[in-house]
């Protein structure tokens, strides 16, 4: 019985979306960031865009995604679960499900860039728009 009740414990415990713990940063942190943003599995992949906005939510920031008709979800199945982004006082960028839970942790990154600190559905790094405009 006692095992049966270790083994489901662990099972639980790995199907738990990752927590990203630490102090919340205004999103001023990351202004190279905000606006629209890929959401990339390789350099020129261009089937997830979303944007990012300082405008708060229940879950963080708000995020929408940039005319997508299910596009990120198709490519990416974790976005589906994505409500919002959050950034912490260490600089790592999150994607927020419904329940608070960070699904994918992004670190710093070079410029306008963010990687993500462990894949999630092929989801290499983050990449602002605002490089190609400057």
């Amino acid at each position: 019985m006692r095992a049966c009740v270790i083994a489901a414990s662990l099972l639980v415990a790995s199907a738990a979306p990752v927590a990203a713990a630490g102090a919340l940063a205004p999103p001023s942190k990351v202004q190279e960031m905000l606006g629209d943003v890929g959401v990339m599995a390789n350099k020129g992949d261009d089937r997830c865009t979303v944007a990012l906005f300082e405008d708060k939510v229940e879950q963080g920031y708000k995020l929408t995604f940039f005319e997508d008709s299910g596009k990120c979800a198709a490519a990416f199945p974790v976005m589906a679960k994505v409500v919002a982004w959050r950034v912490y006082t260490d600089g790592r960028m999150t994607f927020v499900d419904v329940t608070g839970n960070d699904v994918i942790i992004f670190k710093k990154g070079k410029g306008f860039k963010r990687y993500a600190a462990n894949k999630v559905d092929g989801i290499a790094y983050l990449h602002s728009a605002q490089e190609v405009a400057e």
